[in-house]
Formats: C-alpha cells, sequence, structure tokens
C-alpha cells in the first residue's frame, strides 16, 4: 500500500508539471493551423506552451479560462522548480562543506539554536531541517522543549550512534549519560559556570540568590565547587525560592562547611535587608520580572553592591538602569555560542588532567571511564581559573592542592555520596571523602603532584 501511494505521488508529481504544457498545445494549435502567419503551427505551439510556464500568453490569442489556468498553473510549476532547485543547490553547498573538517550540523526551532548557528565559521556550520545530514563532526540538537530535542534523537538514533551529539536538556543530568560521544547541556549550566568565571569571589562573601530556578540552581552548585580561595574561607549562600525538591536531590548539601546555605524556601524578604549582603544576584527566568525586582530593590533599599541580574538581552535592563547599578550577566550571545556548548577547552583539560593521574597511578583510560567520573574531571578544569589565579598570586601548591580536594569532596557530596572505610563506588561510598589533613600522606602527594602538573 505505501508502495502504491508513493508511486501515485510521483505520477501527480509529472503528470502536474505537463498539464499547462498541455492546455497549451489545446488552446493555441488550432488558432495557429487557422492563421498563415504560422509556417510552423506545430513549432510555434509549442513555443507558446513552454511560454506558459514563465506566466506569459500570446498577445494575438483570445484568452479564455482555459488558457488563464493554464497560465498561473505553469507560473506555480515554475515556482515550485525553483524552490527544489535553490534546495538542491544548498544540499550541494552543504557536501561541499562536509568535504571539509569540524563541521557542525545545528537542529532546532528555539531562537538559541540561531546563536548557536551564526557562532560558528560559515564554513563549519549546517542550518538542519527535519532530514538528517550524515557525515558532520558535531551534531547540536537545540529543539524548544526536552521532549523535541529527546524525539528527534530517538527518531535518528541509529544514524547517531557513534556521532559526537549534544543535547539542550533542562531536566537530564549530564552525569547520568554514559555514551561518551553524546554530551547533555543546558544554558543555565553554561550561564552559572561563566558566572563564576567573570565574576569570582575574591574574600568572604554573604551572597543573596532571589529566584531558584534553572539558573539559581546552577549558580549555586558551580558556585560552591569553584569559589574556592581558602581553606578557612567562609561563604554564605542565602537562596530565596522554593529549594524543597533541590534539597531531596542533594541531601548531603551540610558538608559545604566552612561555606552555608541557607534556605529560605517561602522567597519572602524584606528589602532592607539586602543592604547587609555583599553580592545580590536575581535569577528570574522572566526577564521582565527581573527588571522589575531589580528596580524596586533599588528604590526600596540603601545598596552597598551593584545587583547581578540575569538578563539574557543585557542591553534593554543596562539602557533603563545604568551599567554601574546593574551587572547583567547570561546573555544569549554567551550562554547559546557554539564555543560555551561544545567546552572543549575545560574537557581537553579534564582529559589531561586524568591521563596524567592515569600515568602515575594507573587507572582506566579516559574513553572507558564512567560519566560521573569524566565530569569530575571536568569540575576541576572548571576550578583551573581560580587555582592558576591563587598560584600566581602566591598561595603554596600545598593549600591549593587541599582547596582541590575540598572542590573533589563537594563534587561527591553534591552527587550523594558519602565517605566510607573501603570504597564502594556502586553505593556512593569513598574512602578518602575525609579533610585534606585526614589523608594519608601518599594520598596527599598526589593532589600536589596533580597542581604542581598544571603550573
Amino acid at each position: 500500500m505505501k508502495k502504491c501511494r508513493q508511486t501515485a505521488r510521483r505520477i501527480w508529481g509529472i503528470v502536474s508539471k505537463l498539464v499547462p504544457f498541455l492546455i497549451g498545445m489545446y488552446c493555441y494549435y488550432p488558432i495557429f493551423c487557422a492563421q498563415e502567419v504560422h509556417l510552423y503551427p506545430l513549432l510555434d505551439t509549442i513555443y507558446s506552451a513552454i511560454k506558459l510556464y514563465s506566466g506569459s500568453v500570446e498577445g494575438d490569442v483570445p484568452v479564455g479560462l482555459l488558457l488563464q489556468i493554464g497560465r498561473y498553473w505553469g507560473l506555480l510549476v515554475s515556482l515550485t522548480v525553483l524552490a527544489q532547485i535553490f534546495h538542491r543547490m544548498r544540499d550541494l553547498v552543504n557536501w561541499a562543506k562536509l568535504l571539509g573538517p569540524d563541521v557542525s550540523v545545528v537542529y532546532g526551532d528555539s531562537a538559541y539554536a540561531d546563536y548557536a548557528f551564526e557562532s560558528l565559521a560559515p564554513r563549519r556550520r549546517i542550518r538542519g531541517e527535519d532530514k538528517l545530514i550524515e557525515g558532520a563532526a558535531r551534531y547540536l540538537l537545540m529543539f524548544s522543549g526536552d521532549e523535541k530535542n529527546l524525539a528527534f534523537f530517538t527518531r535518528h538514533y541509529a544514524a547517531l550512534r557513534g556521532k559526537k551529539v549534544y543535547i539542550m536538556l533542562d531536566g537530564v543530568a549530564r552525569q547520568s549519560i554514559e555514551d561518551p560521544m553524546v554530551t547533555v547541556f543546558s544554558l543555565a549550566e553554561n550561564c552559572a559556570r561563566q558566572y563564576w568565571k567573570d565574576h569570582p569571589v575574591l574574600h568572604n562573601e554573604r551572597i543573596a540568590i532571589l529566584g531558584f530556578g534553572p539558573v539559581g540552581q546552577n549558580l549555586l552548585l558551580y558556585g560552591l565547587q569553584m569559589n574556592l580561595i581558602d581553606p578557612a574561607q567562609h561563604l554564605e549562600y542565602h537562596i530565596y525560592g522554593d529549594g524543597t525538591s533541590f534539597c531531596r536531590e542533594h541531601t548531603m548539601l551540610d558538608r559545604m562547611a566552612p561555606d552555608e546555605v541557607i534556605f529560605h524556601h517561602d522567597g519572602q524578604y524584606a528589602y532592607t535587608e539586602m543592604r547587609d549582603f555583599d553580592r545580590i544576584i536575581l535569577c528570574s527566568e522572566e526577564e521582565q520580572s527581573g527588571a522589575v525586582q531589580a528596580s524596586r530593590l533599588l528604590a526600596a533599599a540603601p545598596l552597598h553592591c551593584p545587583i547581578h541580574v540575569y538578563a539574557p538581552s543585557r542591553d534593554i535592563l543596562t539602557s533603563l538602569f545604568g551599567s554601574e547599578r546593574l551587572v547583567c550577566f547570561g546573555s544569549a550571545h554567551e550562554t547559546a555560542r557554539a564555543e560555551a556548548i561544545f567546552n572543549e577547552e575545560a574537557m581537553q583539560a579534564a582529559r589531561r588532567q586524568h591521563e596524567f593521574y592515569a600515568k602515575q597511578y594507573g587507572g582506566e583510560p579516559w574513553e572507558k571511564l564512567d560519566a560521573f567520573k569524566r565530569y569530575s574531571n571536568v569540575s576541576s578544569s572548571d576550578y583551573l581559573a581560580t587555582l592558576t589565579r591563587l598560584l600566581q598570586d602566591g598561595m603554596p601548591v600545598e593549600q591549593a592542592a587541599e582547596l582541590e580536594h575540598i572542590r573533589w569532596n563537594r563534587y561527591h557530596y553534591l552527587n550523594n555520596w558519602t565517605y566510607g572505610p573501603e570504597t564502594d563506588s556502586a553505593n556512593r561510598v569513598h574512602r578518602c571523602l575525609v579533610p585534606f589533613a585526614a589523608l594519608s600522606r601518599e594520598e596527599q602527594r598526589k593532589d600536589i603532584e596533580a597542581i604542581e602538573s598544571k603550573l
């Protein structure tokens, strides 16, 4: 039945294109045969019938209804054929691009897919539609919604298997994806990682995070892993927003000492109490809501610090309130650019770090690591910028190793690991989840050598 329908569609496609020509032959031939001026009526008829495809009719011929139908039908056929040629030309251009290295195909109906596409070099990008384009180095799936992205991946799973695929998903943790060729990313995660790199903590701070959606949650997660500047530091993260579900997922938040995470689950606060914070971060998912909240804070309280506002369209807010009072972050140009999505610099640093460890002390090759261990190394590479700054400022290597161990502990605690005398990965138990001073001298030396390898 399916073959019959396909055959019928092909036949109709051919016949529909011939209809204007047949109408022209039917209408013109009797008239041209009767006119003495046409010495070759058949040839003239063929020529005039073909002209119908341009929407033209002969001026000395009465134009009846049938000829008018043929005229406009022919014009429609011509436009359809031109569109098909355009698509064929685009396919040819794409094929030529695929002959070069490092070509990425971007799929998706979200505005962020356009940002990712534009951030790629013209010769290394192809805008995909429904049809899967094979032979590319990478595939980016950036539809509006997790369901659409997963549906596209499922539909083309056989063709995408073994290819580098980047899927934009808000509801799936990247540490749960075991296939090393598939990378899950979210713009909220990209935003948080970039925010702490651009606005690092330099001393003890009381930090207020207003709003606890995906952006706020990732700011807390990455802040706890990247804002380590002194083993004796004391940062306070005050969360104004419903963190009930977050606390159910992350049961070891009390192990972040000497830092504190304090939840105000009802999200309520007095404007005047905001003046006691060193940093205020507005994380409203709705940009207009963030603007209103920022304006009320600026009007109601004598704040001693600028307000950091999540603003994908930062120019609007800074033009309204001024750049001195507001620090905007999370622009779509930053979070959705290909460089932030691929995160290749951090991935390469993570791989180098693991290979150093594996060479020195033994271990599995990078390709065979499970997702949790791979992203433990990525967490370390995200922290590298802070660590490098501290070492350049004169911090002793041993103290830097202690900070790196605290970060390693936090990564495990945030994924609900606990301490045990014997490591049991299946039950998320590790014998090294202790303070740096409680490690054996051998384990301490491993951490110190890892830091020295980065210098």
